[in-house]
């Protein structure tokens, strides 16, 4: 139940993507009174937080895994089907749990416009919490596959996109570029920017050797290492050119990830014998410390067309441990703009291969540059990742959206 510094609220938040720093905010919420139910895609592949309760959870906090099936992302009908079959399930636990607020990110548009109407019908106050523009990218993928399926299912998405928008109570954004494209949307909606971040005490600043490092044969070698998702913003010819630039008798690029761009560098690495190319499904939570404190490099990659607004969430972690940084990033995206203001690695273009792999190459082997760079990492994040005082912000932000709600 609430304090007397917090509302009587009840709040539903709902990531998709199941990352740590969203888990960390409801965390937060609720040891300020709030009674937070916490929910996820347990059935998406990507890397997770800590989504079980710990004996230091403050009481108003559960965990809710809304669906554990596998969900279908990179076949267009298959897609589909998961969406809607996740949207109402999803709407099915709302509709249950009734609370007062659903702060949703990184949620499907179909299943996220199902959850909408629920709201709508149950009462509760809609706080998108907008972490990319999917409409947009939808656009560009099937544009890319034909053009008449971009101008028009892709231009449908990216609507449907905007009238969610234009119904939420209030709109939570990651980076200042994103108010200009709501506005150009006439998206007139409350907005607050709260940049995201990563768990500080959950992700630390270790070494090696340590138990994971050991576990697979990395001690005494020099590692760089990919964690996250290889999707379809993600070329991962940038691994190949760099595990081909290694040496495999001293350097391993360790890829941490599952899925669609798995089976291309498992390829990759049997026809051209890539022996410093080393490939791992994704470890639990609770390993990554370890795993991020094995490299001397950690390595991130997003492809130009996704521009200022996709945000990669791996790099936030990679400053937490206090890693040195090399991307292959558009110049205007905000991960790009933070590494630099970090002073915690380099990024060059999506596509330059050559230039990225000599990259890792010369960062690896410049041990004091990259312990350099780590230490200005963490100590960039140690000042930057305020979770406590950003679900202050949020919580004052919910409660100003319920209170127009209610005038209106």
């Amino acid at each position: 139940m609430a304090t007397s510094t917090t509302p009587n609220f009840d709040v539903l938040v709902h990531d998709f993507a199941g990352h740590p720093f969203e888990a960390e905010l409801s965390r937060e919420l609720a040891r300020l009174g709030f009674s937070v139910v916490h929910a996820y895609c347990g059935g998406v592949t990507t890397g997770k937080g800590n989504l079980q309760r710990t004996e230091d959870d403050p009481e108003g906090l559960s965990f809710l895994d809304i669906s554990d099936r596998a969900f279908e992302r990179y076949s267009t009908l298959g897609r589909v089907r998961s969406e809607y079959r996740y949207g109402r399930r999803l709407s099915a636990a709302a509709r249950s749990l009734r609370p007062h607020a659903v702060l949703s990110a990184n949620t499907p548009l179909i299943a996220q416009a199902g959850l909408w109407i629920t709201c709508g019908r149950i009462g509760a106050n809609r706080i998108f919490w907008l972490q990319d523009f999917l409409g947009r990218g939808v656009r560009a993928v099937f544009t890319e596959r034909n053009a008449l399926l971009g101008a028009t299912v892709g231009r449908a998405i990216e609507h449907l996109e905007t009238i969610l928008l234009r119904r939420s109570d209030g709109i939570i954004v990651i980076a200042d570029d994103f108010v200009a494209t709501l506005r150009d949307r006439r998206v007139k909606v409350p907005t607050l920017v709260v940049e995201n971040w990563a768990p500080l005490d959950e992700i630390r600043m270790g070494s090696k050797p340590n138990q994971w490092s050991t576990s697979m044969g990395l001690d005494g070698l020099r590692v760089a290492i990919y964690s996250g998702t290889l999707g379809l913003k993600h070329d991962p010819e940038h691994l190949v050119a760099a595990a081909r630039a290694l040496d495999p008798e001293s350097e391993r690029l360790v890829v941490i990830t599952e899925g669609l761009g798995r089976d291309q560098l498992e390829q990759a690495k049997a026809a051209e014998g890539l022996d410093a190319l080393l490939l791992c499904d994704f470890v639990p939570y609770e390993a990554l410390s370890d795993v991020l404190s094995t490299a001397e490099v950690c390595v991130v990659l997003l492809e130009e067309d996704a521009g200022t607004f996709s945000v990669p969430s791996k790099v936030l972690s990679y400053l937490a441990a206090g890693r040195a940084i090399i991307g292959a990033m558009p110049a205007t995206n905000l991960a790009t703009r933070t590494i630099a203001r970090a002073g915690a690695g380099m990024v060059v273009t999506p596509g330059s291969y050559a230039e990225f792999a000599a990259s890792v190459v010369a960062l690896l082997r410049d041990g004091e540059t990259s312990k350099r760079m780590g230490h200005d990492a963490r100590a960039y994040a140690e000042s930057a990742f305020d979770a406590v005082g950003i679900a202050a912000r949020v919580s004052a932000f919910m409660t100003r959206c319920a209170a127009d709600s209610r005038r209106t």
